[in-house]
């Protein structure tokens, strides 16, 4: 089956900050922050630089917070470079580890799936309702990722649609 529009749209980012309206230079650290609108179709990704996030700067009320995580500006020159990077769905993962809402849930677990696809989280096991990862590496006990009870076809397209998100030129992960 072809996948035309993925489940969770997220558009790239602008390059520019969204509180100082500066455009932000290649390879500059930022904040990347998705938030979801009334109405709007999807995830809009808003960026922020360090300075302006760090002096308090936010979405305005009108945006709910879907996650947000540390990011590097790309180099123009990286036409086929991933949307985000690892690390940087890392953050974001574990950003998600208190969502409660579904469409959270159900992002974080497909995430999880793309990670352990990707070789960055390690699949330790399973039990009724939960997966258990490890992040590449790390030692102790596995964070619990909460299933949202899709089957293994829904599963498989979900890991499509979201690779599709966050690698769209290179076609995935």
């Amino acid at each position: 089956m072809a996948i035309a529009q993925p489940s969770y749209p997220v558009h790239r980012s602008t390059g520019v900050c969204a509180a100082s309206g500066r455009v932000l230079a290649p390879g500059e650290a930022c904040v990347a922050v998705l938030v979801e609108r009334d109405g709007a179709k999807g995830l809009q990704r808003i960026d922020y630089s360090l300075e302006c996030w760090e002096s308090g700067a936010r979405p305005d009320s009108a945006s709910r917070v879907f996650g947000f995580w540390r990011a590097r500006v790309g180099a123009e020159a990286e036409p086929k470079a991933t949307m985000m990077s690892d690390p940087e769905l890392l953050d974001l993962f574990e950003e998600l580890a208190g969502a409660t809402e579904h469409k959270q849930v159900v992002f974080r677990y497909v995430l999880a799936l793309l990670l352990v696809r990707r070789r960055s989280l390690r699949l330790m096991g399973s039990r009724p309702g939960m997966l258990l990862v490890l992040p590449k590496g790390a030692e102790g006990p596995p964070l619990e990722v909460t299933d949202p009870g899709m089957d293994e076809a829904a599963a498989g397209e979900a890991i499509e649609q979201l690779t599709q998100v966050v690698a769209p030129e290179s076609g995935g992960a």
